[in-house]
């Protein structure tokens, strides 16, 4: 999606911290905020999916007062059609994400692999971690809202 949209803001809330979506992007349409909501992938996820989904496009909450633009569900076409990659907090772990039925839905499956040594493991969520924060901070500066309590993004 970055190669795509190189100059787009993205957030995302992969530990489930706010109500709402997992990922958002900002200025990827000039004049929407696209959501995508994740869910696992299996019958009762697809459902789960599809009512988040819509519930959350029915009231966006904070995502419309911060741009004043409709929020919609993201394209599906500007993901691969199925990505795998570690997972943050399990570097033991795979998880792989493909699109759902419809725009604005992923599903995700994890499944485990080999283990690796306790050093390759400590800087592999090191680096992750860095990454994710750094990340979302700079959002969080770019996009003036969700502050921690002492004033910093």
């Amino acid at each position: 999606m970055r190669r795509r949209f190189p100059n787009a803001l993205l957030t995302c809330d992969l530990e489930g911290e706010f109500s709402g979506p997992e990922l958002i992007c900002w200025d990827g349409h000039p004049r929407e905020i696209w959501v995508w909501v994740f869910e696992p992938d299996d019958a009762a996820g697809v459902r789960r999916v599809q009512a988040r989904l819509e519930q959350l496009l029915a009231a966006p909450y904070e995502l419309t007062s911060i741009m004043d633009r409709p929020v919609v569900a993201g394209p599906n076409n500007v993901f691969e059609d199925s990505v795998t990659a570690s997972s943050f907090v399990e570097v033991r772990g795979r998880i792989e994400v493909r699109s759902g039925p419809a725009d604005g839905i992923q599903l995700y499956r994890a499944f485990g692999i080999g283990k690796k040594d306790e050093f390759d493991e400590r800087l592999a969520i090191n680096l992750a971690l860095g990454d994710a924060y750094e990340a979302d901070s700079d959002s969080r500066k770019a996009l003036g809202f969700r502050y921690d309590g002492d004033g910093t993004c």
